[in-house]
């Protein structure tokens, strides 16, 4: 079997067969989610079946409110049924705390990418297609038997002409073309959703879905986790204890990547008693500070599994499809809300989490400071050694959603990974005084945020955009004057109420118009078929009857549709580009 080499934002096949894949697809992803308990999600987008509508009147659905850690396992299984992309997404979700219940996220952490292993045959001519030369020419050596197998990819142990010892990622067959059809699936049903349902517009579904895209379409082309492994390399090249596998660039390409063999001992293996279990602790520290901090560039999926110990007592990270970037001004912010926790100021907490976030509607500053002020006494002790950063994290990003304020998801990526690698710290020095290792951290952030070069830039570039602002306003005031002058000045003032009582005229003869129209066909048809002119089929089927009939139908299902919606503008929050292009397969 070949390797496909058609780019991830393609697929080759047909229009006509694309199609009716994507529909063969739809409708067992319909039957999985009513067999695992989601008929009535099903049924709220649009997908109304004979298998949602029966798992809907049997009542025996999911309910997350009455219990969440039934509905987290039932959507775990839901997304391992339905193959490898939803897989993937799934893993994706569990870095966003801000997109899901903490439930949700436990039982997604538990999501194993794994997969049949594909034949070594076929592994041959992937790599031979994605290299374009033979596999003895790249190699001098490939293991058959895989060192792992997933979802997405394959690797294989292999060693390279001039005797380094490598592994080599190889990517699956097809999978680009599975991927790509799901991933259009999962726009369809966006849309639906904000059409649909208006507490979806706080969540944002067709972000989420583009999210997604985006880093699964990352992850389809190797060449940008390699420059993820590259700069993560470069930043850590002058760091002690911490070691990043060096890329063979000559063997990597958008469906092949190839690395050095990192030799080792997962850190999940280590015992707690075992001296190198806090050593690796403390490095943990210092990498996660570093890659905040000073590089601003961090590894968005540090669970055990993607960090070993070498034996000269380094930390190796592996792994860099998922990687995070944080902008100078992110990182102000980030330490702006350190030294306000630390320091107890709950008003400057509440106003930096704001700052980070997007509001999408009114929020009550007092309220939320209030709310923050009662989560940092909870988890924030005075005593280091009780602090909880999980529940600390979660319960921040619970009452922001509360609040309806949208977290940056580099963010909650961030806060992901910061509270997987606390887990993971944790386990290996579980009597670890944080207290003592900390501060120098917390010390370190004050004294660079406060340093006198750090306040004098700061210093300086509020003066030039003061100084930007002052010299702009008499041009902005001189246009306003100019509008005025012209009658081109508009004021306009919004009422709420008004509008909404516009929408509701609008909407109402809308339907008594739809309705009339309905009425008016349905009254014409049979006066039609009396004075039919043409006939087809063999004197058979009348024309302008069948057309009259058809009409009235379609006027009377939508008048009855946009009744049943309670006059949610369904239409008109749908953009058909998702659509079409999943009609077109591409």
């Amino acid at each position: 079997m070949a390797m496909n080499a058609t780019p991830p934002g393609e697929r080759p096949r047909g229009f006509v067969r694309a199609a009716v894949d994507d529909v063969q697809r739809l409708a067992r992803i319909t039957s999985v989610l009513a067999r695992h308990g989601f008929s009535a999600f099903a049924l709220r987008v649009g997908l109304r079946t004979r298998e949602t509508e029966e798992g809907a009147a049997e009542g025996g659905g999911v309910d997350p409110r009455r219990d969440p850690a039934d509905a987290a396992r039932r959507f775990r299984e839901m997304l391992e049924e339905l193959g490898p992309t939803f897989v993937k997404v799934g893993q994706i979700l569990s870095t966003r705390p801000d997109v899901l219940p903490p439930p949700f996220i436990a039982e997604l952490q538990r999501l194993q990418d794994a997969a049949p292993a594909i034949e070594f045959e076929a592994v041959r001519s992937a790599i031979e297609e994605g290299l374009g030369r033979s596999i003895d020419t790249a190699f001098a050596h490939v293991e058959p038997e895989p060192l792992a197998s997933a979802s997405m990819a394959q690797t294989h142990v292999a060693r390279l002409h001039d005797g380094r010892e490598v592994v080599v990622k190889v990517q699956r067959p097809g999978i680009g073309d599975t991927m790509r059809s799901d991933l259009d699936l999962l726009h369809v049903f966006a849309r639906l959703l904000e059409a649909t349902v208006h507490e979806m517009d706080l969540y944002a579904p067709g972000d989420i879905v583009r999210a997604l895209d985006e880093a699964l379409s990352a992850e389809l082309d190797f060449l940008g986790e390699a420059a993820n492994l590259e700069r993560f390399a470069a930043n850590f090249a002058d760091v002690p204890g911490v070691h990043v596998p060096a890329l063979v660039r000559s063997h990597t390409t958008r469906t092949i990547m190839t690395m050095e063999r990192v030799i080792g001992t997962k850190v999940s293996a280590l015992a707690p008693d075992d001296p190198a279990a806090e050593r690796t602790a403390l490095q943990l520290i210092e990498a996660l500070y570093l890659q905040i901090f000073r590089f601003g560039f961090f590894h968005g999926d540090p669970h055990p599994g993607n960090l070993f110990v070498t034996p000269d007592g380094e930390v190796a990270f592996i792994d860099f499809g998922l990687c995070g970037w944080l902008s100078p001004r992110q990182r102000e912010d980030l330490v702006t809300l350190i030294i306000a926790s630390l320091s107890g100021d709950a008003d400057g907490l509440a106003r930096v989490l704001l700052r980070m976030g997007q509001p999408r509607g009114h929020v009550s500053l007092r309220a939320f400071t209030d709310e923050v002020e009662s989560i940092r006494a909870r988890y924030l002790k005075r005593n280091l050694r009780e602090i909880d950063l999980t529940g600390f994290v979660e319960e921040c990003i619970d009452a922001a959603q509360r609040h309806q304020i949208r977290i940056a998801s580099d963010y909650a990526i961030l806060s992901k990974a910061a509270v997987t690698l606390e887990g993971v710290i944790r386990q290996l020095a579980p009597d670890l005084d944080l207290a003592e290792h900390v501060q120098p951290y917390s010390q370190r952030l004050v004294r660079d945020h406060y340093a006198p070069d750090q306040l004098l830039r700061g210093a300086i570039t509020s003066l030039g955009q003061l100084r930007t602002a002052l010299r702009e306003v008499p041009d902005q005031v001189g246009q306003v004057l100019m509008d005025l002058e012209s009658g081109h000045l508009e004021l306009k003032v919004r009422n709420e109420p008004l509008q909404h009582l516009g929408r509701e005229l609008n909407l109402q003869t809308t339907r008594l118009l739809m309705g009339l129209l309905a009425a008016a066909l349905t009254l014409a048809t049979p006066l039609w078929l009396a004075h039919e002119p043409w006939w087809v089929w063999h004197d058979r089927i009348p024309v302008w009857t069948t057309l009259c009939g058809l009409s009235a139908v379609t006027f009377g299902f939508w008048s009855f549709a946009w009744h049943v919606a309670g006059g949610r503008p369904l239409l008109r929050k749908l953009r058909l580009t998702p659509l079409v292009r999943f009609l077109r397969g591409r």
